[in-house]
């Protein structure tokens, strides 16, 4: 790892990460996360990234002992945050870092030239930080 004064985002995103479409349904995002034990995706329309989901964001519309029907389940973009902070795959880290504290958001867009390249979320930030203290 490069001296943290170099660190960009790049250094240390999550790199192509899976998606999910807008159109999928909150049972199948959140099988999808617990299936690969991720708590973030980002959410797509077509090729264009539109937000990031959240298993908290799931969480906070079902309940675990109410049975849903095809026709009363939700889907990703009934319950979509609005946009997701996107930063550049050169950004320096400390700024990316510092904005997350600052607006307290969970995860981070990566993109370069203007297409997703990753992703970067608080659990990557304990991460890298446990990296530079262990050195």
């Amino acid at each position: 790892m490069t001296s943290k004064r170099t660190l960009t985002l790049g250094d240390v995103m999550t790199r192509s990460p899976l998606t999910i479409a807008m159109d999928a349904t909150l049972t199948e995002a959140k099988a999808m996360m617990e299936r690969l034990e991720i708590r973030h995706l980002p959410v797509m329309d077509g090729t264009l990234v539109e937000s990031v989901i959240s298993l908290r964001d799931i969480e906070r519309f079902t309940l675990p002992a109410h049975r849903i029907s095809k026709e009363e389940e939700l889907l990703v973009s009934d319950i979509l945050p609005t946009r997701a902070f996107a930063a550049d795959i050169n950004d320096p880290l400390v700024r990316v870092v510092s904005i997350m504290a600052e607006r307290q958001m969970s995860a981070v867009i990566v993109l370069e030239q203007g297409e997703l390249a990753g992703i970067f979320t608080a659990t990557d930030v304990c991460r890298v930080l446990a990296d530079l203290l262990g050195d």
